[in-house]
């Protein structure tokens, strides 16, 4: 760092250091004469010394007195149902008036009530929720004798209560500071935070910041939370856009919940494919005419947004390659200390996904590429290349015709849909179909295995059923059709195992287990695939998968037959589940 900027930062920190101490003391100034006119305020505004108090109340009783005398023996359904109001804060006579509530008749039968159910949030996809609050806002079931609250509270880091204070005077003169810091010294809200002196960060980072907290409830006008770029910064501004929107091919909605952690970095320097470079600017060979400027010089702000169009349009108007042997060997890498996963099918046992790799250079191992450590082929989400020799090679399924015996018909041609049985290399090695790098997919409406990623689920409804809510076909289904996929909360097992203590006190499960980190929990946050009830394997009419699709672990629940609607959904929970060896049957 050299002097100047050194003497800028320390110029700033003194500024800083100095507005906080006067805000500080003129808050404090404030504070004690304000609070004692607002406390003075709604005091009464009618106060009567002892002996007129006296006198109301004697009258107050002659009054009651009086009223009861005339109501014994002759007291009708109307005057029963009647009371009386008195008013003593505006004279030192109590002010009395009778009052006749609206008299509705019961009906003669009620309705028996809704059966006991509970609340859930609706939701189309998963949404990452990590952990539980380490601090517990409250003890559930504190009024059921049955619950065991005691390990519950263990598994948590203490009680709400208990949780570090935030002043709201503190809250009051950091912002305070910040305005006169922005607004007299024209110092950012993100400058204030590097100097590390105000005792709350301003800027929403990790935790929230205190000008989100007191946009929350205040009318007045906010301070900027975060700094807008320039107006010819087009880099900047098209980060910020691209922060907002989730980088997932297969999601591409704004405020993602479920790859929350994940942000595109824009990076026009670094190649993609070793060797090749994203942007460079050509100088003339010849001239173009008399008026040809050939010293053209160019800022660095102006090459950068040409960089952003430039790449930009090569990327809107990019044509999928064709699959060529020679390119990809190419540019294989050369990766021989690790070669049992580079070009293997099969997910190892107990696999779990990592975010998309986003590095400069080939993705092999030591390179910073998340796949590579993860020994896992690289996927249409990641920032390597479409040639990148790491990502799954795909298939090439195609319509089949399989003859069957049908006892004495003889022989019967049927046609089976690409990608439906384990012949299928995708479908073997429990992940859908890439339609980058498979051959028919996406082409082909009859593709099997891309059900989830395409969206499109059957029709079901949920409604009372034998065991309580149950989940119905709406519409016809056939056998490996896509019924609905299961989604929730993805929590961490610290949050798993916390929950389980609720789950076994209510004998009511909604977890499913993704890997041995992650599994998805719909008692909070869910869709009907939470309804459907549990049946022996014999009598059970769906199954789950855990595909991998894009590089992130789905379930789905797919129909074992045909079904007609009406049919309610069974689903066999597994030997984990806590349920009786009599509901297992």
């Amino acid at each position: 760092m050299d002097a100047s900027r050194t003497s800028s930062v320390e110029q700033d920190n003194e500024v800083v250091l100095n507005l906080f101490r006067a805000a500080w003391y003129e808050y404090f100034s404030w504070e004690p004469l304000h609070c004692s006119e607002k406390i003075s305020s709604v005091r009464a505004h009618h106060i009567l010394d002892r002996d007129a108090r006296l006198a109301v109340l004697n009258a107050l009783e002659d009054d009651i007195l009086a009223n009861t005398e005339e109501s014994d023996g002759a007291r009708d359904t109307d005057t029963a149902l009647s009371f009386t109001y008195y008013d003593l804060s505006s004279s030192h006579e109590p002010e009395h008036r009778h009052i006749r509530p609206e008299v509705v008749p019961a009906a003669d039968t009620l309705s028996a009530p809704y059966p006991i159910y509970e609340s859930c949030t609706p939701i189309n996809a998963n949404i990452l929720h990590g952990d539980d609050p380490n601090y517990l806002p409250f003890i559930p079931f504190a009024d059921d004798a049955t619950f065991d609250y005691r390990d519950y509270v263990y598994d948590h880091k203490g009680l709400a209560w208990q949780e570090g204070y935030r002043d709201s005077d503190v809250l009051a003169i950091v912002l305070e500071t910040a305005r006169r810091l922005h607004r007299d010294h024209g110092i950012s809200m993100e400058a204030i935070d590097r100097t590390g002196i105000l005792p709350l960060t301003l800027c929403t980072t990790s935790v929230w910041g205190a000008i989100w907290t007191e946009k929350m409830r205040a009318s007045g006008p906010p301070l900027p939370d975060v700094s807008p770029p320039a107006a010819d910064d087009l880099k900047t501004r098209l980060q910020d856009y691209m922060t907002l929107w989730c980088p997932r091919m297969d999601c591409l909605q704004g405020h993602c919940f479920t790859h929350a952690t994940e942000q595109y970095h824009l990076d026009f320097d670094t190649p993609a494919v070793p060797g090749i470079r994203r942007f460079k600017l050509l100088s003339a060979k010849t001239s173009c005419g008399d008026d040809c400027a050939d010293e053209v010089k160019w800022s660095g702000a102006e090459i950068d947004e040409l960089k952003v169009a430039v790449i930009a349009s090569s990327f809107s108007f990019k044509r999928k390659k064709t699959k060529a042997t020679d390119s990809k060997q190419s540019i294989q890498p050369s990766d021989t200390a690790h070669p049992r996963h580079l070009y293997g099918s099969e997910q190892p046992p107990g696999f779990i996904p990592n975010k998309p790799c986003n590095h400069p250079g080939i993705c092999v191992h030591n390179s910073d590429c998340a796949c590579a450590d993860n020994a896992a082929h690289c996927s249409r989400s990641c920032a390597c290349s479409t040639l990148c020799a790491r990502r799954w090679e795909g298939c090439k399924c195609t319509v089949l015709l399989v003859k069957q015996k049908l006892h004495k018909r003889g022989p019967l041609h049927v046609t089976v849909n690409p990608c439906s049985t384990d012949l299928c290399p995708c479908r073997r090695a429990k992940r859908e179909c890439d339609p980058e790098v498979c051959a028919p997919c996406p082409k082909d409406s009859n593709c099997r295995n891309m059900q989830l990623q395409r969206g499109v689920p059957k029709l079901v409804q949920a409604k009372q059923s034998k065991h309580g809510l149950g989940l119905f076909l709406a519409e016809t289904v056939n056998a490996g059709d896509l019924i609905i996929e299961y989604v929730g909360e993805l929590i961490y097992e610290a949050t798993f195992h916390s929950r389980n203590e609720l789950s076994r006190h209510l004998r009511r499960n909604y977890v499913f287990g993704l890997n041995d980190q992650i599994s998805v929990d719909s008692i909070r946050a869910g869709n009907p695939a939470r309804f459907i009830n549990h049946a022996s394997s014999r009598r059970a009419n769906v199954e789950v998968f855990i595909l991998l699709v894009n590089g992130e672990q789905r379930i789905g629940v797919y129909a074992k037959k045909q079904m007609a609607p009406g049919t309610e959904l069974f689903l066999d929970y597994g030997p984990e589940f806590p349920i009786s060896d009599e509901e297992r049957r």
